[in-house]
């Protein structure tokens, strides 16, 4: 052997690189022959059934129970605190009694006001008709006098005017009045000119009054009457404008006739003062008349339906004042202070109890894209940190219109109306939501990881069922399978078939269908499989609808049971292995199964025999099952 290697050896020393070259191209060969004949590995594939379901979407958030209200019932009266009549914690009802002021006075209030009520409301009486009737008369007969008083007392101020302006050497006589200043004259003139014109008024009424007598008609007592009055008041302005005329002048020419000045200006004053008496008494003589007349009128025809309903405001008026000195619940809740004491003194604003209401609410703070897809009345689903296992309902009642800016983040609030009375849910807890925006019910709808999309087209990467058939039928066989046309149905029980029992014990029948949709007692769900195959997908051009995330509903394209691809996995990512994986039929081997075994990759208690791993499908579920 040595010396056959010799010659070898030889070569190689004096030829080095011929001969590193020849085994360069060696190596190369073989690789290239091991590249060639290797067995490759396929891609792996997992698959899920296009089915009817449903599409929910919603938004979650965080935040605070509140109460409803939470309020300081204030006294609205001043009185003696009477009674109180709750305890901190106690219920109350809408209503109810919570404390008591003294109410004496408001009581002798409502009282008079419905006593004031009752006499508008009632029938007249005989008695009452008759002192009416004598109080017009009367008052008629007040007319009389007071008309004759002014004209008794005008018998001595007129003629006594008439003395001031023109009379020999009086003080604002013609004569004299040529010693006053060009402004005196003009207050002078305006005196006497008011004069002129109230004494020939004067005379014009005097023949209407010694028409008058107490027997006149009382239409001609009342017609009289208001020219007397008129007179009385025109009589006063004339005296006005002569005392106006007196001291401008006895203020700016002292000097002017000085010694009669006194009794000049004491004169007027008196005058003045009697025709004002005068006046009043015609006025106080209209009014009674007219206040006599509607007493009787009143009697006669029945209360003015206005004045009634005057009466009886003030009657509501009075009894809403009595009630307020009855505290009571303006809603349901809980008294959760008592601030106040019996005896002690209750004014306007003072706080007799603390109530917070019965119905909580649980303030949220949602970010703008969320905020804008919740609407008044969407359900809700609420947890609360500080209550193990316990899920309340609740219902949106108020969304804001303008937003929170924080750091650049536009928030707004959500305040959620809770349903579920429960008495472990307090003010102040931490809570969260899932508020239910949108429900699309019985249409088509795949996973959403599924869907792919190239420009403005949505697709999806399907197998011809036949290829998925045989993929399964092939691992069927590897393990002594065969497909029938029986179905399984797992409930924790047996099921009986035409070839075969199932009930989680041992398989009895090797005859089963391949349906991927598996039944439980809790309702049905898509399950995915994995499937390990060279054959290229096909892309599907699909239309989708809404998605909630979980699952996208599909308009067209696709048909109930069509395979989808929602997960590709790599041939380089595939490892060669021979230990047990979970497939399609795992479950269908003898020994029982796991929990959740059956068609279409769950995992199983069963074993499949490959030299292929297979990862475990993933399971699309929608949401809420």
């Amino acid at each position: 052997m040595k010396k056959t290697f010799l010659p070898v050896r030889n070569f190689i020393l004096k030829h080095k690189i011929w001969t590193g070259l020849i085994v360069i191209v060696i190596i190369g060969g073989c690789y290239e022959i091991y590249q060639y004949t290797r067995p490759v590995a396929a891609p792996q594939y997992t698959l899920s059934r296009v089915r009817m379901g449903n599409i929910v979407q919603t938004v979650t958030g965080t935040g605070q129970v509140s109460a409803t209200n939470q309020l300081s019932i204030t006294s609205q009266v001043s009185g003696t605190i009477e009674s109180i009549n709750v305890t901190v914690g106690q219920h109350v009802s809408t209503g109810d009694l919570i404390a008591t002021i003294d109410p004496t006075d408001a009581l002798n209030s409502l009282n008079s006001a419905k006593l004031a009520l009752a006499k508008l409301t009632e029938a007249p009486k005989t008695t009452d008709l008759s002192n009416a009737e004598n109080s017009v008369t009367q008052s008629y007969s007040t007319a009389f006098n007071a008309i004759s008083s002014l004209f008794l007392d005008l018998q001595t101020i007129i003629p006594a005017l008439n003395n001031l302006f023109y009379g020999q050497g009086a003080f604002l006589s013609d004569q004299n009045s040529t010693q006053l200043t060009p402004e005196a004259q003009t207050y002078r003139t305006q005196a006497a000119t008011s004069y002129d014109n109230v004494d020939n008024e004067y005379k014009s009424l005097l023949g209407e009054y010694t028409a008058l007598s107490q027997q006149s008609a009382t239409t001609t007592i009342v017609a009289d009457l208001n020219d007397a009055y008129t007179l009385a008041k025109d009589i006063s302005n004339t005296l006005n404008d002569t005392q106006s005329a007196l001291t401008y002048i006895t203020t700016n020419q002292p000097d002017y006739l000085s010694k009669s000045v006194t009794s000049t200006q004491s004169s007027a004053t008196t005058w003045s003062n009697t025709i004002n008496s005068d006046a009043t008494a015609l006025l106080n003589a209209q009014t009674g008349i007219a206040s006599a007349q509607n007493s009787l009128t009143t009697l006669v025809t029945g209360t003015d339906p206005l004045d009634i309903q005057s009466a009886q405001l003030a009657v509501d008026q009075a009894q809403q004042t009595y009630d307020n000195y009855f505290i009571r619940a303006p809603f349901d809740g809980v008294i959760g202070l008592l601030p106040a004491s019996v005896y002690n003194q209750a004014s306007g604003g003072t706080s007799i109890a603390t109530i917070i209401s019965d119905q909580k609410i649980a303030t949220l703070s949602l970010d703008e894209v969320d905020a804008a897809t919740v609407k008044v009345g969407d359900p809700v689903s609420l947890t609360f940190n500080a209550i193990n296992n316990f899920t309340a309902t609740g219902t949106v009642s108020e969304v804001d219109l303008v937003g929170t800016v924080s750091s650049g983040v536009v928030s707004y609030g959500v305040k959620v109306t809770i349903n579920t009375a429960d008495s472990r849910i307090n003010p102040g807890m931490s809570v969260n939501a899932t508020i239910t925006t949108n429900e699309i019910d019985n249409v088509l709808i795949v996973p959403s990881a599924a869907i792919k999309s190239q420009g403005n087209q949505n697709y999806v990467q399907t197998f011809d069922p036949t290829v998925v058939s045989a993929y399964m039928q092939s691992i069927a066989a590897a393990n002594g399978i065969t497909f029938g046309s029986t179905t399984r149905s797992f409930g924790g029980g047996a099921s009986a078939s035409s070839t075969g029992q199932y009930g989680g014990g041992n398989l009895a029948s090797s005859t089963y269908t391949t349906s991927t949709t598996r039944q439980f007692t809790g309702g049905v769900r898509n399950v995915g499989t994995t499937m390990t195959t060279s054959i290229v997908p096909t892309n599907t051009i699909v239309t989708i609808g809404a998605t909630d995330g979980t699952n996208t509903q599909i308009n067209s394209g696709l048909s109930v049971g069509a395979w989808v691809i929602t997960k590709t996995t790599a041939a380089s990512a595939v490892v060669k292995t021979t230990t047990t994986a979970p497939s399609l039929l795992s479950s269908l081997t003898a020994g029982g199964r796991g929990a959740g075994g059956g068609f279409g990759g769950g995992v199983g208690g069963g074993a499949v025999r490959t030299t292929t791993t297979v990862p475990a499908a993933s399971t699309a579920r929608p949401a809420g099952n």
